[in-house]
């Protein structure tokens, strides 16, 4: 095979000439040869202080990009087009939904994800939605380590949780730093539905707020709250409970954080009467469109007997085909 000799010190400088070029063959590797390098050709070139010679080559193992990349040799290409597009990783755990007509290739997949993503320990396949009253979901352990805890690390803060007991998107970590960017100093925060602490643990930790109060009312999520907040040694107040119940003895708050898309509407009645004047309620719902969602929000409030000022109506992910998730910051007029 072609390659061109030249001497070591000079190898990057020739090797971008090459790539200029178009006749650098990426498909091989380049051979060291005591003092001289041979890199790879695709075609013969003239470059002055080199040498064409022929030796054999030495291909390049590309790394599969994608799931289906990594299963190409392993499924047929209709089984390949049912593969999920996408899955959670949450910390080094893999969660993903496996169709009913891949099943019996389960263990194959969740084989060729953890040689593909060095970074994934254990693969689970979805087996319930989330829609338990602690939003939670089952899931089974398909390849890898035999467990489901595992600790998330998001923009400096660690989260510790098991997948089966706690609720948890990765899929929010650019949303949560979004909303924890507003967050001014001495603000009294509030976050109900709180989870393992993401949104309250990441202000504390990246703001000055005066104080930040968690509610959740999983017990089991609560308990990594508690463990949470000593890993990142920072300073928020878990509460367990119903954030119906426990709201109203906490007072005013600057800014109220309301992360249950399907549900929180129900609980506007609540958020409300907690907020001081000026404050901020990050709204989260489920809608076509922010317009639609925006609007939402401004009815419910209107039937609750407060007027809003909408400051943001955000898209921060999609929940099926046709409804996204979205987040309406809004205030009192």
């Amino acid at each position: 095979m072609t390659h061109l000799r030249v001497v070591y010190k000079r190898g990057e400088e020739v090797r971008k000439k090459l790539i200029a070029a178009g006749v650098f063959d990426r498909s091989r590797k380049v051979i060291r040869e005591g003092d001289f390098l041979l890199l790879p050709l695709k075609e013969e070139i003239d470059l002055p202080g080199t040498e064409i010679v022929y030796v054999e080559g030495r291909g390049v193992k590309r790394k599969a990009a994608s799931l289906a990349d990594s299963l190409k040799d392993a499924l047929n290409a209709g089984e390949l087009a049912l593969l999920p597009r996408s899955f959670d990783i949450i910390g080094d755990i893999a969660v993903l939904e496996i169709p009913s007509e891949l099943l019996d290739k389960e263990r194959i997949i969740g084989e060729s994800l953890l040689s593909t993503f060095k970074n994934i320990k254990v693969v689970a396949r979805k087996e319930t939605s989330v829609g338990t009253e602690y939003r939670t979901r089952e899931v089974v352990v398909i390849a890898g380590e035999n467990r489901t805890e595992t600790v998330h690390k998001e923009y400096g803060c660690l989260y510790k949780l098991d997948v089966t007991t706690a609720y948890f998107s990765p899929r929010l970590g650019t949303e949560r730093m979004r909303v924890a960017s507003q967050v001014k100093e001495g603000e009294r925060v509030l976050v109900m539905f709180a989870g393992v602490g993401p949104y309250a643990i990441l202000i504390a930790k990246k703001t000055k707020p005066r104080e930040v109060y968690a509610i959740e009312l999983n017990p089991f999520a609560v308990k990594y709250l508690k463990e949470n907040i000593k890993i990142n040694k920072v300073d928020v107040k878990p509460i367990l409970g119903d954030v119906k119940t426990e709201t109203p003895k906490l007072g005013k708050f600057d800014r109220i954080i309301m992360p249950l898309p399907k549900d929180a509407g129900d609980f506007l009645d609540v958020a409300i009467p907690a907020l001081n004047k000026g404050g901020v309620i990050h709204f989260y719902t489920f809608a076509h469109t922010p317009k639609e969602a925006a609007d939402d929000v401004r009815k419910t409030s209107e039937r609750l007997g407060h007027e809003i000022e909408v400051l943001a109506s955000v898209e921060c992910g999609t929940y099926s085909p046709r409804l996204s998730r979205m987040c309406v910051d809004f205030r009192l007029s």
